[in-house]
């Protein structure tokens, strides 16, 4: 790009327009992003089309359906035909094996990553729920763990948004809990609800939770050069590190696996903490590595970790699934 090209972008006032879901969650986090690119570009004029995604319109759960894939396909569809510039998710929604069709050109601040317990009992910890307590979730990897934790647990299908889910929990019979994410929970101002945060020794959590992914068409300069103040390095490292785990896994949406990159230094050198659990569907059997990875070069031992966990049989136990 010459020079009066960068030029005119620096100087461009063209709108951007934002691609997302129409769920409340959903608009909340576009205008959280709306915010922060209206903060670095206070003359650009910014505007939102909110779609209904086919993971929407689903009543069959996501993992029969076509997996978490349908949650962002008519979003990207969007950017790609033009209707907008760019698409925001939820970063865990998009697969982790992507197609180079849209850029990933930044990941913002992640939120807290963790999974958190809702009571009706008012109980803050798993340990605390009554023996046989009816547990909704129809997250294959929370379900999982569940079991593995207490195999006495009734781990029963609950479907909907946050609200439908906190309401059939704390206003009904049918359930005595569920797992819920802290990060959507605080983006939703429900974050007295969030007491019961899970530590990840208990319960790990799914790549990329609490993280949001930016994607534009990779020849539109505009909205990458403005989104590009957005990223944060180390979010974006981190959840980078866990999609690749998942994808040299061969997990989707349907597998119980649980993984998290977090910063850690180790004898005054920068690196990072990477939990990983390959559980089967059942909770009998769990593949699992706790590992510092450090160093100017992961790509090397992240590989020989991955392949560790697969000659540890990791790939079968995420693949006996377990019905509800």
């Amino acid at each position: 790009m010459t020079a009066w090209g960068a030029f005119n972008l620096r100087k461009s006032r063209r709108p951007i327009v934002i691609a997302s879901r129409a769920s409340r969650l959903a608009r909340i986090q576009a205008q959280l992003v709306g915010k922060m690119l209206q903060h670095h570009h206070p003359d650009v004029v910014v505007d939102y089309r909110w779609i209904e995604s086919e993971g929407d319109r689903q009543t069959e759960p996501l993992t029969e359906a076509g997996g978490k894939g349908l949650f962002v396909r008519s979003i990207e569809q969007a950017v790609l035909d033009g209707r907008a510039d760019l698409a925001v998710h939820s970063l865990k929604d998009l697969p982790a094996e992507h197609g180079p069709a849209l850029s990933l050109v930044a990941v913002p601040v992640r939120e807290d990553p963790r999974d958190c317990l809702i009571a009706r009992s008012g109980a803050d910890t798993i340990e605390q729920l009554r023996r046989g307590a009816v547990v909704g979730t129809t997250s294959p990897r929370r379900s999982a763990l569940l079991r593995r934790l207490r195999p006495d647990l009734l781990v029963r299908p609950l479907r909907g948004n946050v609200q439908t889910r906190l309401e059939k929990v704390l206003g009904g019979q049918e359930y005595d809990a569920t797992l819920l994410a802290v990060a959507g929970l605080k983006r939703l101002g429900l974050s007295q609800h969030a007491r019961g945060a899970i530590d990840p020794a208990m319960i790990l959590p799914a790549a990329s939770q609490g993280a949001l992914a930016l994607q534009c068409r990779p020849d539109d300069h505009l909205t990458l050069r403005r989104c590009l103040p957005l990223n944060h390095a180390v979010s974006a490292f981190a959840v980078q590190v866990e999609r690749q785990i998942v994808a040299a896994l061969e997990g989707d949406c349907r597998s119980p696996v649980a993984v998290l990159a977090e910063p850690a230094e180790r004898d005054g050198e920068a690196g990072c903490r990477v939990r990983v659990q390959c559980v089967s569907g059942d909770g009998r059997d769990c593949v699992e590595a706790d590992q510092w990875l450090g160093g100017k070069q992961i790509t090397r031992p992240l590989r020989r970790m991955v392949e560790e966990l697969r000659r540890r049989g990791a790939h079968q136990v995420i693949r006996r699934r377990s019905s509800f």
